[in-house]
């Protein structure tokens, strides 16, 4: 019962996706990411599991609409995603999720482990045929996506990456999370990191590079 489930809400994500690309390759490849992400990191049984999941999901897919258009174009494409997740990250107290299709604050589903806060973005990018590289101070080993575990509350945390190497940055919900906040209780604090954090977009990023969506600049304006 719980497979069906599963089955059945990822062929709802896919066909709710479906709107944002109408053109039939941009909605194959989509639908092969899905199924990607269910074989190898168990997406049904989460969607099933965990409120939210799906949510985030959409979130991600989301992003990638307005920056790049067509699906295709992210392909080989070198994107760097600051706080990417981890299979460790814990539930905030709530999370607000804005996706293409409306807003929505969920409560904590566990005070422990969460899946919502997985490298879902990282992923998706990986099963597109882009190059993504995700940094998180949370466990990331068996990732199959470029990773490194970084503590990116530390000044030049991100040095080690070279100048304009990336076609595209973001950075999303480092502070918000249960982990930073704990480390950073002072809002202050906070806004130092903001700072580096949206130093570092700049200088990492090519010429004509994208920022998909930056909660350091969100912080800071």
């Amino acid at each position: 019962m719980r497979a069906s489930s599963g089955n059945n809400k990822q062929e709802r994500l896919i066909a709710k996706l479906n709107r944002l690309w109408k053109d039939e390759q941009d909605q194959f490849l989509l639908a092969n990411t899905i199924r990607a992400l269910n074989t190898r990191y168990d997406l049904n049984r989460k969607l099933a599991k965990e409120p939210g999941v799906e949510e985030i999901v959409k979130q991600m897919f989301g992003r990638l609409a307005n920056p790049f258009g067509r699906l295709p174009n992210i392909q080989g494409k070198r994107i760097l995603d600051i706080a990417c997740g981890s299979n460790t990250s814990k539930a905030p107290a709530s999370l607000y999720i804005d996706t293409p299709f409306g807003e929505m604050t969920l409560g904590r589903a566990s005070k422990g482990y969460t899946a919502q806060f997985e490298p879902w973005f990282c992923r998706i990018l990986f099963e597109l045929g882009a190059n993504p590289v995700g940094v998180d101070f949370g466990d990331l080993e068996r990732e199959v996506f470029e990773h490194y575990q970084v503590d990116l509350g530390k000044i030049g945390a991100l040095d080690f990456l070279p100048d304009h190497s990336f076609d595209a940055v973001q950075d999303s919900r480092l502070f918000g999370s249960p982990e930073f906040t704990a480390q950073f209780p002072n809002q202050m604090d906070r806004l130092k990191v903001a700072q580096e954090i949206r130093r570092q977009e700049q200088r990492l990023l090519k010429a004509n590079g994208i920022v998909i969506h930056s909660d350091a600049d969100k912080l800071l304006r």
